[in-house]
């Protein structure tokens, strides 16, 4: 076939940054940022709680030590050394559960502020779904001259697919973010009534509190960056889509791994060759793969047999694929 201006084919745009293909790691940053700053605002708020709340008098002092168990769902059991001594609380049963309602507040106001309409984490993951959006509007418009001249990125905005899409991340972060401060509330209601009921000085208390806060917030920061990475990632498999669908283009996936020596090998194994939107979907719905994944699709436009135009760009990449070398496990 005679290639014109109108079908001759561009070269995707490969990110500069191997080991961040999805170029997410600064906007990561900024709600790991944000994240850090609201568990800090629940410690000194439950700080100020305890220290008004949690009080009584020391009884059996000694100098023994003991172990406290604390076994939280979802969590290793784990082990802390406590006064030998018994503290009495000066707390009626209707006071421990008024004082679980506030911690269950303060919780939902830092992690879920804003509630389902307005929540804080949706500012994100929002922005990085138009940012998908414009990296595939980009990138199709380089490669295909139909594509440019039949689309604008304001149209893609405004497109009831797209605003369909950001509904739908709408619900699904509140239902993490839901999870994450019930989790949470579950943990500290399980470590405060045991400390109450055992006799654990508040001292002692407060340093568990702080410890099981500090793995939620690491759960949280994983769920952070699934969310942003994974909406940045769906608004390319749309437009990937959505493009064959409006145009008629031989639309694929390249895929793009970071190949970080701590890339799954599976992940890793799948860098430079190209996938359908259905299997690139299907590969995140299963085993975990969605978490702690930096891999990247782009939209790109393919010869009849499925390969991509640029056979320069798809040696260079297998021989990346090649050359990768992944963490040695320990002998």
């Amino acid at each position: 076939m005679m290639m014109t201006a109108q079908t001759r084919i561009g070269t995707p745009i490969v990110p500069r940054n191997k080991a961040d293909p999805t170029q997410s790691s600064r906007q990561v940053s900024r709600m790991f940022n944000d994240i850090e700053e609201r568990y800090l605002n629940i410690k000194r708020r439950l700080k100020a709680l305890f220290d008004l709340r949690l009080t009584g008098q020391q009884h059996e002092v000694n100098a023994e030590r003991s172990w406290m168990m604390c076994n939280n769902e979802g969590a290793e059991p784990s082990l802390y050394q406590v006064n030998a001594g018994k503290f009495i609380y000066n707390m009626t049963a209707a006071e421990l559960a008024d004082l679980l309602q506030v911690v269950q507040s303060i919780l939902d106001d830092e992690l879920l502020d804003g509630d389902s309409q307005n929540l804080w984490a949706m500012d994100y993951v929002i922005a990085e779904y138009d940012r998908g959006t414009l990296n595939a509007f980009t990138n199709l418009s380089v490669q295909s001259q139909v594509y440019a001249s039949q689309t604008t990125l304001q149209q893609l905005l405004s497109s009831p697919g797209h605003l369909n899409q950001v509904a739908a991340a709408r619900l699904t972060t509140f239902s993490d973010w839901k999870v994450i401060s019930d989790t949470a509330r579950g943990d500290l209601t399980s470590i405060i009534t045991d400390a109450v009921a055992r006799g654990v000085n508040p001292r002692e208390t407060a340093s568990v509190i702080s410890k099981r806060l500090d793995v939620s917030m690491s759960k949280a920061k994983n769920i952070a960056q699934t969310e942003q990475v994974g909406a940045l990632r769906q608004a390319q498999w749309n437009e990937t889509d959505w493009a064959a669908d409006r145009l008629g283009l031989n639309t694929g996936l390249l895929w793009l791994s970071a190949l970080k020596p701590t890339t799954r090998l599976w992940h890793a194994s799948r860098h430079g060759r190209v996938y359908t939107t259905e299997e690139v979907r299907d590969f995140y719905a299963e085993n975990g793969n969605r978490y702690n994944c930096y891999c990247s699709q782009i939209p790109v436009l393919l010869n009849d047999d499925g390969s991509i135009f640029n056979e320069g760009l798809a040696d260079k990449l297998a021989k990346e694929r090649k050359d990768w070398k992944p963490v040695k496990e320990a002998a």
